[in-house]
Formats: C-alpha cells, sequence, structure tokens
C-alpha cells in the first residue's frame, strides 16, 4: 500500500475525532469519526463551519479561541466543550488545537483533534445524583447517626440526632465532645469499647445500652451500634430508640382488607395467582403498566403477555424456586420481557413469594411488578457504550490504561504490544515503576501520579522515558484523567503515546540554541571590537549599546520604534534589524509617512483595484501587499492621520484589510519598524496619535545618539566618506587642528551634516561651511586649515605623544565647554595636571585660536 492511501486510512480508521478547517472556520478534511459524532453527512459538514455545531453557551469562547489560533497569537489550546449533533443532541469533547503555517509563517488552517467525552460528563451527573441520594438518606435515617474520628471527636450528626438531643450540628461538634450527651458512667464503657475495636481486640458486644442526656439535662435509656467506616479511621454510631413516638394507632382492620387498601394505591402491580399462574387478583395500577384493564389482565393468559422466554422462566422459576424445599419462605427477584397492549416490548421486575397455608402447604403466589423499560435501555445504551469504549480502545494507535492508587495497571489496550513489546497480560496488574527508566525520573513520576490521586491535580500531562522489551527505550507522553467514586480518586484514565522523535527534536532545539546563544556572545564580542555594524559607523560606548538593542530586535518579532534626531541614521538601523532577522530574505518596504498626502494615503497602503477611482487604470498593489513575509518600515510615523491609524492598527491586530475598489478582506504578516524624530508620548497627549496604536508599534524602542554625543566616532566617519568617495586622484589629508574642530562642534544636522561637509571638502579642495547651521562652536571660515603635505610635524615618538595627548584634551575640553573639573573626572587625573597641560600645550578654545 502506498505510503499515502496508508495514511489516509489509518486517519479514516482512528476512532478519533479528526478535522482540519480554513481560516474562516469551514471544514477542508475530517474523519468518518466526527461523521458519526456530528450525525452529519459529506455535504452537509462541507457547508458547515465550525461555528454552526458550537453549544450556545461556548460560542463565544470557541470563537475566541479560535480567532487566537488564526492569528498566531496561540501556538496549541487544548479545551472541553459541548457541541451540537444534527439531530439536537449534545456530545461533550476534549479537543486539541494548533495552527498549520505555511512556508512564509503565515496561519494556513487548523487541524483539530478531540476524544468524546460525553460519557465521563454524564457518569459526573450520575455520580452528584448519587452523592446527593446518599447525604439524604443520611438525614433521613429512622435513627441518630454520629460520625466520629479517631479521637472521638464529633464530625457530623444528622437530624434525628439534632432533634433527639436538642442540640444543633455546630453546637454537637464543641468542645465538649461525645462526653456533653453520654452518662459519665457509659461514657467509659463506649471509650473501652472504641479502644479494643481500633485495636482489633475479641468481645466487643455489637449493641449495647447507653444513657443519653439531652440539652434540657433528661436522660433516657438508648441503645448504641457502633461500627468501622472501612479505611478511614472513622466510626459510625447509631442511637437507637431516638424517633418520635409514634401517634396513636387507629382500630385494626382486617388484614384482607389491609392487603387491598394497600394494592388499590400502590403505584407497582399487586397480584395474585395461583399455582398454575392463572392471575385470581391484580391491582388497578396494571392498565399503567400493561395497558389492560384488570378484567381484561384476569381473563389473559400469561404465554400471551410474556415473550417465550419469559414465560418458561416464570414456569422453572415456579417448579425450582419458589416450591423447593428450602425456599418456601424467600422471596425471588426475577426480570421479565413483556408485550404491552400497544404491540410494544416492556420490561418488568417482579418480586414473588408462595401463599401457604397455615400447615405450611403452598395454594398460591403473590408478589408485586414494576415497569423498568427505562432502565433496560439505560443498561442496553451503556453495555453498548462499553463495547465501543473497548473497540476504542484496541483500535486507536494510543495506548489506553487503567492505574489504581496502588499505582497498579488496571487494564491496558492490546495496542501496547507493538508499543512496548509487552503483551496485555504480561502488563495487567503490574507496578507502573517497572516500566520507568533512572532512579531519579521514577522518584519524579511515582510523586506526579500519588498528587493525582490525592485529587491535587485534574487531567494532567506528563513526559517519562519507558523501558521497553524489545526496543531501545523511548519517551511517551502520558495524559491521566482522575475517576472520582465517593469523593475520592479511585482510578486514573490514561493515554500514553510515542513522543520520542519531539523529545529528539527538542533536544535538537536545545543543542541549537546553546550553539546560537554562544555564537551570539562572540558576535557582540566581535562587534564591539570593531568599527562598524552592517552599515552603520561607530564605535563608541553609545553605539554599541544601539547595536545591543538591534541584535534583541531582530530576535523578536515584536514592533519597533526607532527614534533620534534628523539625519542620525534610523533607516540605517531599520535595515540591520531586518537583515538580521528571519525576515531577511523577504522584502525590506521603506515608507516615508510624511511625504504621502492625506488624500491617497490610504490606497497606497492597502493598494487598490482597476476602475476603482479615476486613473486606476489597473491594479496596483499596497505596501502591506509588498511587505507581505518582511518589514514594513513607516520612517516619519508621527505624521499619520488618526484616520488612517485605525485601519492600520486593525490590520496589525489581524482584522486584515480591504483594497480601495475591492470587497474581499486580505491578510498580511509583516514586522512593523517605525521612525521618528518626534516625541510619540507627547502626540498622544494632544490627541495626534491613537493610544491604542502607540502601543501597538512602540514595543522596543531604540534611541540613536546624536553625532554631538558621540564625537570619538566623527573620525571614523570622516575615513568612511573620504572611502565611499572614491576619486580617482589622491584624497587630501585634515589637519588634526580641524579634525579637533569637527569633533567640537555640535553638528545639528548629524551624521549628515558631516557628510555634507565633507562632500563639499572633496568638490572644491576646502573645507566651506556655507549653508551650514549655526551651532555652539561654528567653525569660522578663516580658521580651518587644509594639511595636504605628507608630514608637517616632527616624527620622533616624544613628539608624537605629546600631540596625540594634546588632541585627547583639546577634543574633551571642546565636549565639555571648557568644565575642567569634568574633563578631569573623565580623564581621570588631577585638575591642577589638567591646567598645566593645557598651559604647557597652549590650547586655548577654538574661537580664540
Amino acid at each position: 500500500m502506498k505510503e499515502s492511501s496508508l495514511f489516509k486510512s489509518v486517519f479514516n480508521a482512528t476512532p478519533i475525532i479528526i478535522g482540519i478547517l480554513s481560516c474562516d472556520g469551514t471544514f477542508l478534511e475530517y474523519n468518518e469519526s466526527l461523521k458519526k459524532v456530528s450525525g452529519y453527512a459529506d455535504d452537509e459538514l462541507r457547508n458547515l463551519t465550525i461555528r454552526d455545531i458550537i453549544a450556545p453557551d461556548d460560542y463565544e469562547e470557541v470563537t475566541k479561541n479560535f480567532t487566537s489560533l488564526v492569528c498566531g497569537e496561540l501556538t496549541s489550546l487544548r479545551m472541553t466543550r459541548r457541541f451540537i449533533c444534527k439531530d439536537g443532541d449534545v456530545f461533550w469533547a476534549d479537543v486539541s488545537s494548533s495552527p498549520i503555517c505555511g512556508s512564509d509563517g503565515k496561519v494556513r488552517a487548523v487541524t483539530c483533534t478531540a476524544f468524546d467525552m460525553t460519557r465521563q460528563n454524564n457518569m459526573g451527573v450520575a455520580l452528584r445524583r448519587r452523592t446527593e441520594s446518599l447525604e439524604a438518606h443520611f438525614e433521613k435515617q429512622g435513627e441518630a447517626v454520629v460520625v466520629l474520628d479517631e479521637e472521638m471527636r464529633i464530625l457530623r450528626v444528622n437530624r434525628i440526632f439534632e432533634e433527639a438531643s436538642g442540640y444543633s450540628e455546630a453546637e454537637a461538634a464543641g468542645a465538649g465532645g461525645l462526653a456533653q450527651f453520654i452518662h459519665r458512667e457509659d461514657m467509659e464503657t463506649l471509650k473501652r469499647y472504641h479502644r479494643m475495636r481500633r485495636e482489633q481486640q475479641g468481645g466487643v458486644p455489637e449493641a449495647y445500652p447507653c444513657r443519653l442526656i439531652d440539652s434540657k439535662g433528661a436522660v433516657r435509656e438508648r441503645t448504641v451500634k457502633v461500627s468501622m467506616i472501612p479505611g478511614t479511621g472513622r466510626s459510625l454510631v447509631a442511637i437507637k430508640g431516638c424517633m418520635p413516638e409514634a401517634p396513636a394507632t387507629p382500630p385494626a382492620r382486617n388484614m384482607g382488607e389491609i392487603f387491598r387498601l394497600i394494592a388499590e394505591n400502590s403505584t407497582d402491580v399487586v397480584f395474585i395467582t395461583d399455582l398454575d399462574l392463572a392471575v385470581t387478583y391484580v391491582s388497578p395500577s396494571v392498565k399503567r403498566v400493561t395497558g389492560y384493564t384488570q378484567e381484561e389482565f384476569k381473563l389473559l393468559k400469561l404465554q400471551e403477555f410474556f415473550s417465550e422466554e419469559s414465560y418458561l422462566r416464570a414456569k422453572q422459576m415456579l417448579k425450582d424456586g419458589l416450591l423447593g424445599e428450602y425456599n418456601a419462605h424467600v422471596p425471588l427477584t426475577t426480570e421479565y420481557q413483556c408485550l404491552h397492549k400497544d404491540g410494544t416490548s416492556r420490561w418488568i421486575e417482579t418480586i414473588t413469594k408462595l401463599i401457604l397455608t397455615e400447615y405450611g402447604h403452598p395454594v398460591g403466589i403473590t408478589g408485586a411488578s414494576r415497569d423498568i423499560t427505562e432502565r433496560k435501555q439505560a443498561e442496553e445504551a451503556l453495555r453498548r457504550s462499553e463495547i465501543k469504549y473497548r473497540m476504542l480502545t484496541e483500535e486507536i494507535k494510543d495506548v489506553v490504561f487503567g492505574l489504581t492508587p496502588d499505582l497498579r495497571i488496571d487494564y491496558i489496550s492490546p495496542v501496547v504490544s507493538e508499543f512496548s513489546g509487552y503483551s496485555p497480560e504480561e502488563m495487567t496488574h503490574t507496578h507502573i515503576s517497572q516500566y520507568l527508566d533512572s532512579s531519579q525520573e521514577l522518584d519524579t513520576a511515582l510523586v506526579l501520579l500519588e498528587q493525582a490521586f490525592c485529587g491535587n491535580s485534574t487531567s494532567t500531562v506528563y513526559d517519562f522515558r519507558f523501558r521497553a522489551k524489545d526496543r531501545p527505550d523511548f519517551y511517551v507522553e502520558v495524559s491521566c484523567n482522575p475517576i472520582y467514586e465517593g469523593g475520592k480518586v479511585i482510578l486514573l484514565q490514561c493515554v500514553a503515546r510515542d513522543v520520542t522523535q519531539r523529545k529528539q527534536a527538542e533536544a535538537a532545539l536545545k543543542e541549537r540554541e546553546q550553539q546560537l546563544s554562544v555564537e551570539n556572545i562572540y558576535l557582540k564580542r566581535s562587534i564591539q571590537k570593531s568599527e562598524r555594524f552592517g552599515n552603520i559607523i561607530g564605535k563608541s560606548e553609545a553605539m554599541q549599546r544601539v547595536y545591543e538593542l538591534i541584535i534583541q530586535a531582530a530576535s523578536s518579532p515584536a514592533n519597533v520604534v526607532i527614534s533620534g534626531e534628523s539625519g542620525t541614521g534610523k533607516e540605517l538601523a531599520a535595515r540591520a534589524i531586518h537583515d538580521m532577522s528571519p525576515r531577511a530574505d523577504k522584502p525590506f518596504v521603506p515608507v516615508n509617512c510624511g511625504a504621502i498626502p492625506e488624500s491617497i494615503i490610504e490606497s497606497e497602503f492597502f493598494g487598490y483595484k482597476k476602475g476603482a477611482f479615476t486613473g486606476a487604470m489597473c491594479d496596483k498593489a499596497g505596501f502591506l501587499d509588498l511587505a507581505d513575509g518582511g518589514t514594513l518600515f513607516l520612517d516619519e510615523v508621527g505624521e499619520i492621520g488618526l484616520n488612517m491609524q485605525v485601519k492600520l492598527l486593525r490590520a496589525l491586530e489581524g482584522g486584515g484589510y480591504t483594497p480601495i475598489g475591492s470587497n474581499r478582506v486580505k491578510h498580511a504578516s509583516f514586522s512593523i519598524v517605525a521612525a521618528t524624530n518626534r516625541d510619540l508620548t507627547e502626540l498622544v497627549r494632544i490627541r495626534k496619535m491613537r493610544e491604542d496604536f502607540f502601543f501597538r508599534i512602540h514595543v522596543i524602542p531604540i534611541r540613536l545618539p546624536p553625532l554631538r554625543h558621540r564625537a570619538e566616532d566623527i573620525p571614523l566617519l570622516i575615513d568612511h566618506f573620504f572611502m565611499k568617495a572614491g576619486t580617482d586622484k589622491p584624497l587630501p589629508r585634515i589637519s588634526s587642528k580641524v579634525r579637533r574642530s569637527f569633533m567640537a562642534y555640535t553638528w545639528p544636522g548629524n551624521v549628515r551634516e558631516l557628510q555634507n561637509v565633507l562632500n563639499r571638502f572633496l568638490a572644491l579642495n576646502k573645507v566651506d561651511f556655507t549653508g551650514m547651521p549655526g551651532g555652539e562652536t561654528s567653525i569660522p571660515p578663516g580658521r580651518a586649515r587644509i594639511d595636504t603635505a605628507p608630514g608637517g610635524d616632527s616624527c620622533t615618538l616624544a613628539s608624537q605623544v605629546e600631540r596625540f595627548e594634546k588632541e585627547i584634551i583639546q577634543s574633551h575640553l571642546n565636549r565639555y565647554q571648557w568644565n575642567r573639573s569634568r574633563v578631569a573626572q573623565v580623564l581621570k587625573i588631577d585638575r591642577k595636571t589638567l591646567a598645566s597641560k593645557i598651559k604647557k600645550f597652549k590650547i586655548a578654545p577654538v574661537d580664540e585660536e
């Protein structure tokens, strides 16, 4: 069989419900299990969405979670919810969902696998009803009942005790305990018997007399019967004779009259037959159960009423049971299948007993019957469900097993032999520890499983290393659901699947992460030593911090805002983020938001269809289409209008966008890098930027320092721009004095202004500051000189050291506006030493030279 055919067969044969949904919720693929559970045919499912089969109470939450999966906000989801079948019935399902992404990282579909949990939920309802029934039985006992702990402290009392003693349950459980109700002499006897019973000594009577003292001090003789509650350390004390006195009985009636009175008012069918099973009396309720009146039923032969098998069984019961030598006085309970008057098949439960003469001779049969058809139907449904469950556990590829409180395997599905090499018979009743590898893992597993039995967890999933019989050890994922009875976990329902490949992939991923971490460390070290980062020039401390932020931003899908003065290189930083990100091989789309008129900005971002407006001669893709899979760079993002911010926000949050002239919503996946030289928080304050739009794009902020705050990078920038010019003639050398002036200047236009001055110098062969904005330390044209000589200074080591020392001091003095204390602190020299060097090197402010 071809591999695709094999997978298709497994897909349709597995009892697990499987569905693959498109991003709008329609069913793309599904298996036979979904059709069987829902009752829908192929052509019906194809026209439905997941929203059409959700129970109304769960609609909002399921729809919200599905949207989160489609938008990529969730990578997986597990929930138990209600769904509606075709016939209107509700079924519960434990659903696990995860998105299916294309090569571009966009979510293309959602896969769902589910287990039908209807039976478990119904069992929970039945369990709650049973608990309520037991609670009612405790309260309505015909005797006063007290529950004691090991120290004979009162834990609970029922209503009869409260009425007999005059104390409420809260008062009974007070400091006095049982001693406040029992006579002192009898209390000593009660304690002695209590101790003997716990030590399992013989000679303790089942019941014994005791004097009960009520809240008014009255003493009454009563009988106490004590029994242990197994496995709890508690005792159940029944105090007989506490029921209120019965009212005076009416005058005695003839027993035949009493029997008829009971029979005539009973909801069960009361009857009398002779020994040949001919009916001599039947109560009026026979019409409700069988459809026949009393007269009609008396004339009816039982072989016409019973099914053939039931009639023969009734005859055999009469012969072997009621007329048996030792069973004449024992009532028999039997279930029979019969035929209702309307022709339907019914089931009745009948209790029968012989009617004996005073000499013990049988003369007839008396009994009562009740309709149990619904109970039999429920039992049959349960039996079919159990068969179906058995088939599920035998067919499912995962191993299904049960764990008892002592961590032994109660049952296990046959597929375990393929899974591990062990047969189900080998593993049943064995301890789970035999199959878990390594002592440390075993200890952890046992603690987790014991916590599940203590009720400290609900449905849980664990990963264990499994010790197989005929294959290397492998990893399994075990999902455990506790089964409760009487408020305690009596069984863990578990499903195990082989996750070895996933574990290997996780290990490989972890190893790769460690490798990338090491590479990242080397990268940061190389950046610190390098004079450039991508196309960004500079190795100052301020730029090192920027480089680290760029690396972090590139490895994150979060949106980035780059701020800084004009000319600081914001687009270069944006390109560096894109080039280092996983989207590097996808488009980088720069958009100058401030250059797009408000009237056409929507069509530029979202595109338009042919004929959408005058001049729309053909379809045009918008910036969002072009950036799909890559990075959208929004330069001057603060210039976008409020109306456009709303539409962009919808597209960013997964709601999509609609091209002008189209009614089809489109979706694009892209990363946002925005840039601005304005204060965005101020724009939010004055309501020129929406707060929700700000928080959507302003996730990772990066602030580029102005050139005046990284003056030590200016020589590198000068050399870079000279090399970039690439002229044929030799480049002139700028004298150290002019370089010092460059470093002292505030550069309001930042790097762009520096490049402008150097380009003018290369063109005119002189430094010309014409058109340059004024600043704190503008350089007068007459003060700048260009030294084109190969070497005008002395080349001795001492002179070069003094020259370098002078340049450093000159640079820092200009940088800190001749604040000598600050310069001395930065250079880590004494202020007097600095003053002597200024005098020695004849250093003066630029405009004094």
